[in-house]
């Protein structure tokens, strides 16, 4: 790929616009992301900060922090920065400071969970009404004196927010949170001041930015946090944009905010209204939504979802969708997102995918997130900036997948040498195999942009080159990235006592053999399914979308097909859409015992079959490498795209 600088310019995106009492100097901005970087501290840790200067010095406007609780009532595992304490002060002085001294500004959201905390944190969750949240708990009634807590709560963590000289503050009220939940008609059941009719839900909310302003005066932006319609399936009545902008009209009238920002979506938001949607959902969700905000409302306005080039972005400005745009995943791919838009060099922004395997997935797991094409995502205070190395050296990468190329990259910035030897006639590895399933375009631009950046660094790519011994190539250091072979390491996950996996499929084709093209099926598919996550999932839609593939069936041991992997990444309910069709039928929570006859015996005894194509989605087993080179990726153990970037990126800096 070649990568040509752009002429194009972004005039509306790179203009300044004033927000309240600061002056952003243009309208692109991060906005918070909870990325579970506290370390355990009380405040922005030494991590967190260090994550948070990578994009002010990238070019963000104002960057925003992760929502902060506001009392002691509410609590999350990944979120530290806890404003009803002053312990938080000097942490977030330091961060300000700081972040405007790199030409940013620094914003925080004021959040209560309501009842989506969990009494397993040790308290009980408080909610306008006892509405359960989806995993069932059902959270206390907010007495009167509650509600007076609260809104001295709010005011008191906006105080300490000035204290530390923060630039601007965002009150949380979006999805079903606790101030949402107040304002939406389904889930605030109140018959007392604060329930009922439009006034009445949105009472508490002026009350507690009546309370903000008076702790904080005109001497720090104020912003509110909305979604545009909580999108309660089969709901007659709902927290819907005709309410959301009303409501966002009532404190922008009252001179209560000075800018309003715009997301979508509740807990029981279908996959078209996620609040974070994945890479097989619209991009620039909120287009038509923020042309709304921007006709009833006078402050600034701005929208997220889905943001990601810097085209769409001066887009949604110039056609008045928004004053601001608003980008989390876009600026965890690439933390230069701005520098590179105001230096022309726009087509090098390394792409995010929305793919949510690590900056989502990994925080609902319970560490810290990252991002698979920026490993160094979160990990910035421990990994540090690229820098030229002290002795450059010739270096060959054996294999041009994930982990070969970002070792390959992150070398040549180095001042390295770097050649790179791939068997296939092109580079990308399985990542390439992924990118060319039904659903996951939105990966091609990061193939694209690898591919693009090796080219600019000059290294030198070698296709249709099987290496299998260092002896044969000229370099002071060889790094070896071939990845895994299909195996079935999967079955032992809960059969391991099958060496030679599942009788009767030695000699049948795997997964990864007919999505690369070198095994041709047809007619009646079973796909004997243990590994899970993509592989699976673009395995079976890439044979449903083939014609001469008349019927897929799947048996997978998970409840749901993709189950474990795509819960995390937010895809699930998306996917079990797509699936619903005649050609695909799933056996879950089913195990394959044996393949015979051109049929497979279950291990409840019972025949499925015949097939006229039997395929194994079973794992892989990782490729042997020589004595002596260093290694990175899935050929020293497989365990997906993040670990493998991540192999690299940390080598690399090392030679």
């Amino acid at each position: 790929m070649t990568s040509a600088k752009t002429d194009m310019s972004f005039p509306k995106l790179l203009s300044p616009i004033r927000i309240g009492p600061i002056t952003l100097r243009h309208r692109a901005v991060m906005s918070g992301h909870g990325m579970a970087l506290g370390n355990g501290e009380v405040g922005i840790s030494d991590r967190f900060q260090a994550y948070l200067m990578a994009r002010a010095k990238g070019g963000a406007a104002m960057v925003g922090s992760e929502s902060a609780p506001v009392h002691a009532s509410t609590s999350s595992r990944s979120l530290g920065i806890h404003l009803y304490s002053d312990e938080v002060i000097p942490s977030l002085r330091r961060s300000a400071e700081e972040i405007r001294a790199a030409g940013s500004r620094l914003a925080i959201t004021l959040w209560h969970g309501g009842h989506k905390d969990s009494f397993i944190r040790g308290g009980v969750a408080l909610a306008p009404s006892p509405v359960p949240n989806l995993a069932g708990e059902v959270p206390k009634q907010m007495t009167g004196r509650e509600i007076r807590e609260l809104i001295t709560a709010y005011g008191q963590a906006a105080r300490r927010c000035r204290d530390a000289g923060l630039d601007a503050i965002e009150v949380q009220t979006s999805t079903d949170y606790l101030l949402g939940s107040f304002l939406s008609p389904v889930l605030n059941r109140r018959t007392d001041d604060y329930g009922g009719s439009f006034e009445n839900r949105i009472r508490f909310i002026r009350q507690i930015m009546d309370s903000i302003r008076d702790n904080v005066g005109s001497s720090i932006a104020v912003g509110v946090r909305t979604s545009a319609r909580h999108h309660i399936p089969g709901s007659p009545i709902d927290y819907g944009l005709d309410e959301s902008v009303a409501s966002m009209k009532a404190l922008a009238d009252a001179g209560l905010v000075d800018y309003v920002s715009v997301m979508t979506g509740s807990g029981w938001s279908p996959p078209e209204s996620s609040s974070i949607a994945h890479m097989a959902q619209t991009r620039v969700q909120l287009r038509e939504e923020g042309k709304a905000f921007k006709q009833a409302i006078k402050v600034p306005v701005v929208i997220a979802g889905r943001i990601r080039s810097a085209e769409e972005a001066e887009q949604v400005i110039a056609e008045g969708s928004a004053d601001i745009v608003a980008m989390a995943r876009t600026w965890i791919a690439d933390p230069e997102w701005g520098t590179k838009v105001e230096s022309g060099n726009a087509h090098r922004i390394r792409p995010c995918m929305s793919c949510n395997q690590a900056c989502v997935g990994f925080v609902f797991r319970g560490i810290p997130g990252s991002c698979v094409i920026n490993p160094v995502a979160g990990r910035e205070h421990d990994i540090g900036d690229v820098g030229l190395s002290a002795r450059p050296q010739t270096v060959a990468v054996i294999g041009g997948g994930p982990a070969g190329m970002e070792a390959a990259r992150v070398l040549a910035l180095r001042g390295h040498r770097v050649s790179i030897y791939e068997k296939q006639s092109s580079l990308g590895g399985d990542f390439r195999l992924a990118v060319q399933a039904p659903h996951r375009a939105e990966m091609k631009p990061a193939l694209a942009w690898w591919q693009g950046e090796l080219e600019h660094l000059q290294v030198r790519i070698f296709l249709n080159h099987n290496v299998t011994d260092a002896k044969n190539i000229e370099a002071e250091t060889v790094i070896w990235a071939t990845g895994a072979t299909p195996g079935p390491t999967a079955v032992w996950r809960l059969r391991p006592y099958l060496f030679d996996g599942i009788p009767g499929t030695a000699n049948l084709p795997h997964g990864r053999d007919v999505l690369a093209g070198r095994v041709q099926v047809s007619g009646a598919v079973l796909v004997i399914e243990e590994e899970g996550g993509w592989p699976t999932v673009s395995l079976v839609e890439t044979l449903a979308a083939d014609p001469k593939v008349t019927h897929v069936t799947v048996t997978t041991p998970e409840r749901a097909l993709g189950d474990t992997a795509l819960t995390l990444t937010w895809e699930i309910k998306t996917l079990n859409v797509r699936l619903r069709q005649n050609k695909i039928t799933v056996l879950t929570e089913t195990l394959v015992k044996a393949v015979k006859d051109g049929g497979a015996i279950l291990a409840s005894e019972q025949k499925l079959g015949p097939f006229d194509a039997i395929i194994l989605n079973t794992g892989t087993a990782a490729d042997n490498f020589p004595d002596g080179v260093l290694a990175v990726g899935d050929c020293v153990a497989p365990r997906g795209i993040w670990a493998a970037t991540s192999d690299a990126a940390k080598l690399a800096r090392t030679i």
